[in-house]
């Protein structure tokens, strides 16, 4: 007997800024998620509060902000045992609950809680590939078992980003991103193909992304890092570099060593700031040549091959948290945390000269934070609404709950507020939006909030670091700062800014924990299925 629950497809792709999804104006050709959202409904108004991944999914699963969660920065975090998740919900009402992810995704971040398959792919399988069509194939075949969550991060738009050949024209869009926009849309229209009208499918983007279209002008934040940080000096072993040498799971435990000395580390200080120079840069790729495996002509052969490349990695150890940490651990005592930090240091702020470039981490202006959200499911959601009123990332757990009919008694305290009276058409109003740039040295660390009107980031932790005000009605852009002209309005939306992390502080995660007969449920249930004996 088909179950009448729905299956559930939460689909998170990578880098995906509204403006390119949603709305007029668009010079990217997506057809596919167009009917997904004439017959379902969208919010092209929807704010994430960082411009990175793995927070972003954090906040996805929990419906918290990073306060609470307690993952700040990409690499380097473990989301903590006792923050209730999206799937704990859902496994207690008989889902059986699926990732496919990749980019930092790492199962060792915690994120894999919950799910009884996650399954962490290499970056180069895209939808495009054979990874794709078998995932495709899967959906088709029933080997997914009803009803069924799956979370499917896509990392297409990533740099660098997937452009199939039919869509490498003009025609598609005026930038590569633009393209990659189009060739990605057109593989989406497999998947939805493949979906029976029994499934809630939620379309998001984890955060937005910079083009060259958006420049970051003089007096900013933005630009007083730059400065602060020397970035026209850096030079060195980025973590994308160290990833390829000695693979993810590797960064992933090299951060988390580094990330709380990263905290103490004040760069306006002298000695903040590591030299760059040959023999500094000579030694890192020295040192790091210790985290890496022997490697053969075979492994070198499949990098980036789809498919091959996720096997070779498991093969040789580069998916293995346990070898990554033994390394780590012993790399760091022969290292000492002195070089340790200055070697992290060099690394962290090349890699914050490309962010730059991308936009990622640096800032929370609206093409970096403000995302894609369509959820369609027929016979339930009314077709082709389009609510422009903002909603925040944390707003999207309560609402696949509220619309699945579990009430807010199944999961408890979180930042997240339904808006399913929205989607209903009764009165509502978007609450306040937090937005931040955290878990890197304090300096730059930037706290905020957005509202339908007006957005404010400051340094929390340094005065230095310029306040920025915007007028979002008349200067949707963010290019007139009204920081020095709106004192009162500053000090307002700092102090609803601070809210966000005062009152609703570490301590509340004790509030969060699941009680023991939740989590005699959840095992029970996992048991009935045979995932655990």
């Amino acid at each position: 007997m088909k179950s009448q629950q729905p299956n559930i497809l939460l689909i998170v792709t990578d880098c995906a800024r509204s403006d390119c999804w949603l709305g007029v104006g668009r010079r990217a050709k997506t057809p596919n998620l167009d009917r997904l959202a004439a017959a379902g409904v969208s919010f092209p108004t929807t704010i994430t509060e960082k411009a990175c991944t793995t927070p972003s999914f954090a906040t996805l699963l929990t419906g918290l902000y990073s306060p609470r969660h307690g993952v700040h920065l990409v690499w380097g975090y473990r989301l903590p045992e006792q923050v209730p998740m999206l799937t704990d919900v859902l496994a207690r009402r008989g889902y059986h609950t699926y990732a496919e992810v990749s980019g930092p995704l790492l199962p060792e971040m915690g994120l894999d809680r919950g799910f009884q398959e996650y399954t962490y792919r290499a970056p180069c399988d895209g939808l495009h590939t054979a990874w794709g069509d078998r995932f495709i194939e899967r959906i088709r075949g029933g080997q997914y078992r009803s009803p069924w969550f799956i979370m499917l991060h896509l990392w297409e738009l990533h740099p660098d980003r997937q452009v199939s050949s039919k869509c490498d024209s003009a025609e598609f869009g005026a930038s590569e991103y633009e393209r990659a926009v189009s060739s990605l849309d057109m593989q989406l229209g497999r998947v939805l193909g493949a979906l029976d009208d029994n499934t809630l499918t939620i379309f998001t983007g984890d955060h937005g992304e910079k083009t060259a279209a958006e420049t970051y002008r003089e007096g900013t934040a933005v630009d007083y890092s730059r400065k602060l940080l020397g970035i026209d000096e850096a030079e060195g072993m980025a973590p994308f570099g160290v990833a390829a040498w000695a693979g993810p799971s590797v960064l992933q435990e090299l951060y988390g060593q580094c990330t709380p000395m990263m905290r103490k580390v004040r760069l306006r200080d002298a000695p903040g700031r590591p030299a760059f120079g040959f023999w500094a840069r000579l030694r890192d790729r020295l040192r790091l040549l210790r985290l890496t495996p022997m490697l053969f002509v075979q492994d070198l052969l499949v990098l980036g091959a789809p498919l091959k490349l996720t096997k070779m990695l498991e093969r040789r150890g580069l998916l293995d948290a346990n070898r990554a940490r033994k390394k780590v651990e012993k790399f760091t005592r022969s290292l000492g945390q002195d070089r340790l930090l200055d070697m992290h240091m060099r690394m962290w702020i090349n890699s914050y000269k490309r962010n730059i470039e991308e936009g990622h981490i640096i800032h929370v202006y609206d093409f970096l934070v403000k995302v894609p959200l369509v959820l369609h499911w027929p016979g339930h959601l009314s077709g082709g609404a389009v609510h422009t009123r903002m909603v925040r990332q944390p707003d999207i757990f309560p609402t696949i709950l509220d619309v699945l009919g579990i009430g807010r008694d199944e999961y408890g305290k979180i930042d997240g507020r339904s808006f399913k009276a929205l989607i209903d058409g009764e009165a509502w109003k978007p609450e306040p939006a937090f937005v931040s740039v955290s878990g890197t040295p304090a300096d730059l660390e930037i706290r905020g909030v957005r509202t339908e009107e007006y957005k404010y980031t400051f340094g929390p932790e340094n005065e230095e670091l310029p306040r920025e005000l915007y007028d979002l009605r008349a200067d949707p852009g963010e290019t007139r700062n009204l920081a020095g002209q709106r004192p009162d309005l500053c000090r307002e939306l700092r102090e609803l800014a601070n809210r966000f992390v005062l009152a609703e502080g570490e301590s509340s995660l004790e509030e969060l924990a699941l009680t023991a007969e939740d989590q005699r449920r959840v095992e029970k249930h996992l048991q009935e299925l045979g995932y655990i004996e």
